[in-house]
């Protein structure tokens, strides 16, 4: 097996300080395995992370609600809506604020009343600081002891957008397909369909397509959400081809070659993108070469199977959040009480506290409790 040791897009040697590690599934959307034998630091920096940018943000809504890692930084908050019209930022850790802040003063003769609301705690301490330049007397730490933190929950659906789509997105597409060929040794000239592609900004041969017309997954998991790249490749019938999936919902097929004569390939990367774990899935390698050109041609959408992907997809995902936002609960609740009764961290609460300490948490729990109430009420008309 030959190791390719140039540059995929521009044929300089990949040596020294040009030499890069590429992850093969964008790390933004929670990829792990990279490759160094596949483009260099220039092309990366200029294309590249132009393309893998453009796939995260539109996949960010995704990243958000699972709570996927990556290797740095978390994937960036951002505003969502409900299909009543009301807007909130998402965070990473699964919860919602405000999409603005509000902040007001009233003269109550010779004392000033300051009304203000934050998206978070830093963002109050920052404010707070603000006002305290133009009041000196305000004392900040003591307003932020008296804080109240206010939790509510949303009553209206978030609209959810679940296409994905454009030139750059595309070709983060192509080149993931691209970068698991080469890291399972494919010479970068047996995939010609893909060069041609990635470098010409007007090439009207699109070498993919979204493929639901069948599941190419074997054994899907029931309860999990995973990223995959296949790799097949058969000299009989000349053909290279490259299965991807993200967030179980976007499932596309790369044609790398027509005309591949190298060995018999059938090879996969799957992870997890919460926790980077591999997942062990199986595509199929016997997709029927009509099925093939029908996605290439971009007849590969069916609606009952579209359909069938975000119905396996979207329940998964909500049960993520719902799971994170119990779990975020109780340690508001746990926080709450035992700031209430000065109970210290990894302090064992007395047993004469334990009521008084199950009321404050009730506190944080109840109104989670009254909306998942109202949600089951909802769900039976």
């Amino acid at each position: 097996m030959t190791v390719s040791k140039k540059c995929a897009l521009c044929d300089c040697l990949l040596s020294g300080k040009n030499r890069t590690k590429e992850h093969i599934i964008p790390n933004a959307i929670g990829g792990r395995k990279k490759t160094t034998e596949f483009i260099c630091n220039s092309c990366n920096n200029k294309l590249g992370e132009n393309w893998d940018s453009e796939l995260a943000k539109q996949l960010n809504w995704f990243s958000l609600a699972l709570g996927i890692s990556r290797e740095r930084g978390e994937p960036p908050k951002q505003i969502v809506q409900t299909v009543e019209g009301e807007k909130y930022w998402l965070l990473n850790d699964g919860s919602f604020t405000p999409e603005k802040s509000s902040y007001s003063e009233e003269n109550l003769g010779g004392a000033v009343k300051i009304s203000m609301t934050a998206k978070t705690i830093e963002e109050a301490r920052q404010r707070l600081k603000g006002v305290s330049r133009k009041y000196p007397k305000l004392d900040v730490e003591k307003a932020l002891n008296e804080l109240e933190v206010k939790t509510d929950f949303l009553d209206s659906p978030l609209h959810v957008n679940l296409s994905l789509g454009g030139p750059d997105a595309g070709r983060s597409l192509v080149k993931t397909a691209f970068a698991f060929a080469s890291a399972c040794g494919v010479e970068h000239s047996e995939c010609g369909k893909v060069i041609q592609y990635l470098l010409d900004g007007n090439i009207e041969a699109i070498p993919f397509g979204f493929s639901y017309l069948s599941d190419f997954i074997q054994n899907r998991p029931k309860d999990k959400i995973f990223h995959c790249v296949s790799l097949h490749g058969d000299p009989k019938t000349k053909m290279l081809w490259s299965y991807i999936e993200y967030f179980g919902n976007f499932r596309i097929v790369v044609l790398l070659s027509d005309s591949y004569s190298g060995e018999y390939r059938n090879e996969i990367y799957s992870v997890d993108p919460i926790d980077g774990r591999s997942v062990g899935v199986r595509v199929r390698s016997d997709v029927s070469a009509e099925e093939l050109a029908l996605i290439w041609s971009g007849d590969g959408l069916s609606y009952e199977n579209y359909k069938a992907a975000a119905d396996y997809a979207l329940p998964i995902i909500l049960e993520r959040g719902r799971s994170r936002t119990l779990d975020r609960t109780v340690k508001e609740g746990f926080d709450h009480a035992a700031k209430q009764l000065g109970i210290k961290k990894d302090e064992i609460i007395p047993k004469e506290k334990a009521a008084e300490f199950t009321a404050f948490m009730m506190e944080k729990l109840s109104p989670y409790i009254a909306h998942l109430v109202q949600g089951s009420h909802r769900s039976d008309f």
